[in-house]
């Protein structure tokens, strides 16, 4: 077998590396070693593939241990179809012997000639779903034979028995070429947050599902297991998926299905063996029913880990009983319904690091692929952290900007207990901050709970930074419904999320044609299907809908978007208006809209309201020369309230007879220029 090691040691530039490629950079690091085990191996039928890795040796310590899995298409094309990789360390447990022959000597002896064969267990680190990628090879739809996705696993909690040679398996299900398959891991010396005591199987495998009785007891047993010496604390390890629907309740695929999780008979965890996101699916468009919710997997994704603390795991030696039980149901068919399954129990020592948040990821601004739905963006960034200490996290001191300019600190205040993870929604930058040769986003932790956190290599990340487009004051969105019309909901939102502009389309097979004028800001546009199946007529015949945003440049009109339709259940883009990025007009301070009220004026041409406030009407007054097309009206908050167009006239009487008393703001736009007015209404 072929053996791969690679070993680097730098305090910055390997994780450095790595978390650049990945999701983000850190600004300090530790060393890391990286070992590279499968390196674009191709998959192309039903086997294990096995690869031996040369890995650390017994006496270093790591805090954290990655595994990254880049999946793309074999070297001969990629599988049309969905099929499970799953991820394997084996760990040798002695031989096994058996007779290979057996021959008759002279004399009557029997000369017997004996096989030995190492004994090695699976222990599942990971597990993944491959996309329908039929077409993704061939150049279309934004794929080539080149693309690839990344999928990263926690793998802490295997580090004491990633030592020295050990063998990788990657087991490819699929009946038909492939994929390729390039495992890497990622050691990050420090002191573990726990220690690792021992890991053991508790159920392991695919099972089929006859009924609740023979499942529960027959296929997926209870198992007694003896508590290590120095446990003094434990996790489960729940990695599931259901497989197969050819039968009358379309399971355990497309069927949800409690799960129980018992340890001497006392639930310690229960959930469903469902996913209810596929049409979020990062890796999209494919070629299959990619959309489709499914037992605790999507098509092209990891397949997600559930883990349970347990608050009492006994004393060393004591021995206790782990039971997996699944809800009952009847089924009948051709296909028996099946889950596979790794059941397992983590055994700790005592904690070492009681206070550390862990930046994992900065999922806005980002250029990574998982993240593309949501960037590039204009306003708030998005950062997903963890609770990597015994202690429960209540509140976080973050720093982030951009390097060598304006800093913004935000206190955030919630609660992660130890392993949770959270989305932290910071308030907008000070964009126009941005150096535009160098563009970079950095978020930093200052304190954990008012204190310095006790691990510092991971409190810092940085991203790289696209620009959102900008789009013109005044454009029109056509949107062109199918069949399904009341399911789905477009509009134009804010910075903060709320709506200027929203439709539910109602009308089946019809356009609806919405005229926007925007203030300068930052905006998205954003349609979303309650359904999750978008907008294409593939795979639920509901025929095909359009999303087109066009604007009239003199009698002319030209598309200045268009929207995919298989989008699945939600499409949208940040843009801005009135200025490029990141050439952005004042906030005054970190997290403060932008300020609508700046004048665009293009000449030194005045415009004078008479009366000011105003009670029924008031008269905007220009010149001969400079002659008023339009005039909007804009509530405090920018929602638009009135468009009038006025002629190119000199003189233009608003009627402010329907507005109740507040402060607006008139947009004028003459044939020289473009300004804005506050406009008082008094009773």
């Amino acid at each position: 077998m072929k053996q791969i090691y690679l070993q680097l040691f730098s305090p910055n530039f390997i994780l450095h590396a790595f978390l650049v490629l990945l999701f983000s950079s850190p600004l300090l690091a530790n060393d890391t070693l990286h070992v590279r085990v499968h390196d674009k191996v191709d998959m192309v039928w039903f086997e294990s593939y096995d690869q031996d890795g040369v890995f650390p040796s017994a006496d270093k310590e790591f805090h954290r241990v990655w595994m990254i899995a880049t999946l793309g298409c074999a070297s001969g094309g990629c599988s049309d179809w969905d099929y499970t990789v799953n991820f394997h360390l084996l760990e040798n447990r002695g031989f096994d012997s058996t007779i290979a022959s057996i021959d008759t000597l002279p004399g009557g002896e029997l000369d017997t000639i004996w096989s030995v064969d190492p004994v090695r267990e699976e222990f599942e680190i990971g597990r993944l779903i491959t996309p329908y990628g039929g077409y993704m090879a061939t150049g279309s739809l934004g794929f080539n034979n080149d693309w690839t996705h990344r999928y990263r696993y926690d793998v802490t909690d295997f580090s004491h028995m990633l030592r020295d040679t050990k063998t990788i398996r990657a087991f490819y299900s699929g009946w038909s070429a492939g994929f390729s398959i390039t495992l890497d891991f990622y050691f990050i010396e420090g002191t573990p947050p726990r220690e690792v005591v021992e890991v053991k199987n508790i159920i392991h495998g695919s099972h089929n599902y006859d009924d609740a009785e023979t499942y529960n007891e027959v296929r997926t047993p209870p198992v007694d297991l003896v508590t290590p010496e120095g446990t003094t604390q434990a996790k489960i390890r729940y990695l599931v998926s259901g497989h197969g629907f050819d039968n009358n309740v379309v399971c355990a695929e497309f069927c949800p299905r409690e799960y129980y999780l018992r340890v001497d008979g006392q639930l310690v965890g229960n959930g469903l063996i469902w996913k209810d996101d596929c049409g979020l699916n990062p890796l999209f468009p494919q070629g299959g029913t990619w959309v489709y919710d499914r037992a605790n997997w999507c098509p092209g994704e990891l397949v997600p880990l559930r883990e349970y603390e347990l608050d009492a795991i006994g004393n060393p030696g004591e021995t206790l009983t782990f039971s997996l039980d699944l809800e009952e149901y009847t089924w009948s068919g051709n296909q028996a319904p099946s889950y596979i399954t790794s059941y397992q129990v983590v055994y700790y020592g005592d904690w070492n690091i009681r206070r550390d948040a862990e930046l994992l990821e900065i999922m806005a601004p980002s250029t990574h692929e998982d993240h593309l739905r949501m960037n590039p963006i204009c306003s708030n960034p998005m950062v997903r952290l963890r609770n990597s200490g015994a202690d429960d996290i209540e509140s976080i001191t973050f720093e982030y900007g951009f390097p060598d300019g304006h800093s913004c600190i935000y206190l955030w205040e919630g609660m992660l207990a130890y392993s949770e993870e959270g989305v932290v929604e910071l308030p907008q930058p000070l964009w126009s901050e941005m150096d535009e040769d160098k563009a970079e986003f950095f978020v930093r932790i200052l304190e954990v709970n008012g204190q310095a956190d006790e691990v510092e290599y991971n409190n810092e990340l940085r991203s790289t930074v696209e620009a959102p487009i900008m789009l013109p004051e005044e454009f029109v969105i056509n949107f062109t419904t199918n069949s399904r019309s009341d399911d789905l909901t477009y509009g134009i939102y804010r910075e903060d999320g709320t709506a200027i502009f929203e439709r539910v389309p109602g009308s089946p097979n019809t356009l609806h044609s919405d005229t926007i004028l925007l203030p300068t800001g930052c905006y998205s546009f954003r349609v979303w299907d309650d359904q999750g199946l978008g907008l294409t007529d593939w795979p639920t015949g509901q025929g095909n809908g359009s999303i087109v945003l066009r604007r009239a440049i003199g009698n002319f009109w030209t598309n200045i978007r268009s929207i995919r339709t298989d989008f699945g259940t939600e499409s949208s883009f940040n843009f801005t208006v009135g200025y490029t990025f990141p050439n952005e007009p004042s906030r005054g301070d970190c997290g403060e809209p932008i300020t609508n009220t700046v004048e665009t004026s293009f000449t030194n041409g005045e415009i004078e309201l008479f009366p000011n406030p105003a009670t029924s009407s008031t008269l905007i007054k220009s010149s001969y020369w400079n002659p008023i097309q339009k005039v909007s009206v804009f509530g405090v908050n920018g929602e638009l309230i009135q468009s009038n167009k006025a002629g190119s006239a000199e003189e233009f009487r608003l009627d402010t007879s329907p507005l109740n008393p507040g402060v607006y703001f008139l947009k004028i736009m003459t044939g020289r220029q473009t300004a804005v007015k506050k406009l008082m209404i008094v009773d």
